[in-house]
């Protein structure tokens, strides 16, 4: 190595390592593990974290530093992260200064999702993301609710049990199953179509789903080196999940047009041809908002609605079965409780107040194993905000570590224990809201789709546990640890079998 470069090398460390420090100096940060120059802490984040998932990983950090503290990540300017571990802090930045945390981060995959259209990444103060959210929130309260989401889930349960009952009680993977009666749910609703295991669509949008999902795992290069967005080389990941968005996108689009094309404002069958009405109301009632709600909005927001409502729903039954395999007595006390609710009738939504220990195991199965751990990532609003006594610098992320929140054993009893008891009153009424239970976020960012999503889990977990028996196929995992997927974003049990037998 020649003198030349020596001293160029040197200097270009040396002003990395300034900037690197002097830019923590700027800010009253959270406190947290310090990182490296350059790449923060991107060996903890995607190397060697003790074996635990990233969420798991985060929350055990906390009990160093606390309910609040700061992670970096990536590579060349590492993102500063604040990480809320409890139930107190997500809340006072999520409800109490909702004004100062709601916006979005700037990331390449979801902007890419997005186009910037959707409610998702829209910016709260931007009058499309209300009126969008408005009219999505309208839609799924009017729409999707009562006698025609019973109707809808009963017809794609029928599917389910013709399949578990052809398997004859043979050793099943549920995971296929539990995509067909959700994907039937949610096109259904938004489509008004319903699909076989074999159909070919079905398979392409499950795959779609499936790669999106494993290919959020660790992000894309361009989350995490954000000048390489403007490189016009493209990894074959990345290649991938733009050809599987582009996808997508464009099959929510051809349905939109075929809703136009159909449309009778008389016959409104699904989301899509509520938010057409929608969009032509608000036309006529101000044309200066047309612009506000168009075409794209509506795809946008049909593409939200699958993504969202559609693994999250499947992981968490998954999940759900995983834990009647795993303990007998509590599935025992669910087959009695649906005998005595309502016997061999199908399970309605007007059931859940006479089946609230059905209701509690759910909740607690979300509570255990939120499907999305790490929450949906938030941003400053304004320019270098404050919280409590820290500095938030305008380019950092806000991340809810609900998983933390979950397992907080200053907001619940034995936390690492399946208790569904938890969740129920003296009085043997629903605990229904406790504020450490999070799942759906709060504030102005809180899922528009909770109640569906919660109506649904109810119907199809009642419906399949009033048919059938579940057990591991090898007894002895009732006595293993809880196996999690490897997922960083996602907290998936890694995949098993059960035995399903009709009940007698």
């Amino acid at each position: 190595m020649d003198l030349l470069t020596l001293v160029l090398g040197t200097i270009l460390l040396g002003t990395f390592v300034y900037i690197f420090f002097n830019r923590r100096k700027r800010y009253h940060l959270p406190p947290g593990p310090r990182g490296y120059p350059l790449i923060g802490n991107s060996i903890e984040m995607f190397g060697s974290n003790s074996g635990k998932p990233l969420y798991q990983y985060l929350a055990d950090l906390s009990k160093t530093y606390g309910d609040i503290f700061t992670f970096s990540a990536g590579f060349g300017k590492p993102v500063k992260m604040i990480i809320l571990n409890s139930a107190d802090v997500m809340n006072q930045a999520l409800v109490n200064q909702s004004g100062h945390f709601d916006g979005r981060p700037s990331l390449w995959s979801l902007s890419y999702i997005s186009k910037d259209k959707d409610i998702f990444m829209g910016n709260p103060s931007d009058p499309a993301w209300k009126l969008s959210r408005k009219l999505a929130t309208s839609g799924f309260r009017n729409f999707l609710s009562g006698s025609r989401l019973d109707g809808k889930v009963h017809s794609s349960v029928e599917k389910g049990i013709a399949m578990l009952l052809e398997n004859n009680g043979k050793p099943i993977d549920m995971k296929p199953v539990f995509n067909l009666l959700v994907y039937n749910v949610i096109c259904d609703m938004l489509f008004s179509v319903q699909f076989d295991l074999g159909d070919k669509d079905f398979r392409k949008l499950c795959e779609s789903i499936d790669r999106i999902d494993e290919q959020f795992s660790d992000g894309l290069l361009e989350d995490w080196v954000p000048l390489w967005q403007y490189s016009p080389i493209k990894t074959q990941f990345t290649k991938e999940f733009m050809e599987i968005v582009n996808f997508f996108v464009q099959y929510c689009t051809v349905r939109v047009t075929e809703h136009k094309n159909k449309y009778n404002p008389d016959n409104v069958c699904d989301l899509i041809d509520f938010l057409i009405k929608a969009k032509e109301k608000v036309q006529q009632d101000d044309p200066k908002l047309a612009d506000l709600f168009t075409d794209e909005h509506i795809v946008q927001i049909v593409s939200d609605t699958f993504i969202a409502g559609v693994n999250t729903a499947s992981h968490t039954l998954y999940w759900a079965m995983y834990f009647m395999a795993k303990y007998p007595h509590i599935q025992e006390k669910v087959h009695e409780e649906i005998d005595e609710a309502i016997g061999s009738l199908l399970p309605k939504i007007s059931d859940k107040q006479k089946m609230v220990y059905c209701e509690a195991v759910m909740y607690e199965t979300i509570r255990f194993a939120p499907v999305i751990p790490l929450g949906l990532n938030h941003a400053p609003s304004l320019e270098n905000a404050k919280f409590n006594e820290f500095d938030i610098p305008a380019d950092a992320q806000i991340i809810t570590n609900i998983w933390a929140c979950h397992h907080d054993p200053r907001e619940w009893e034995n936390p690492e224990l399946f208790i569904p008891e938890r969740f129920i009153h003296e009085d043997e009424s629903l605990i229904a809201k406790p504020k450490s239970w999070l799942p759906f976020s709060a504030g102005r960012r809180a899922c528009i789709g909770e109640n569906v999503a919660k109506h649904e889990l109810f119907i199809f977990f009642t419906s399949i546990l009033q048919k059938f028996n579940i057990r591991f196929e090898d007894d002895s995992v009732s006595s293993q640890p809880i196996q999690f997927g490897n997922n960083a974003f996602v907290c998936s049990p890694k995949p098993y079998k059960v035995i399903v037998t009709p009940r007698g």
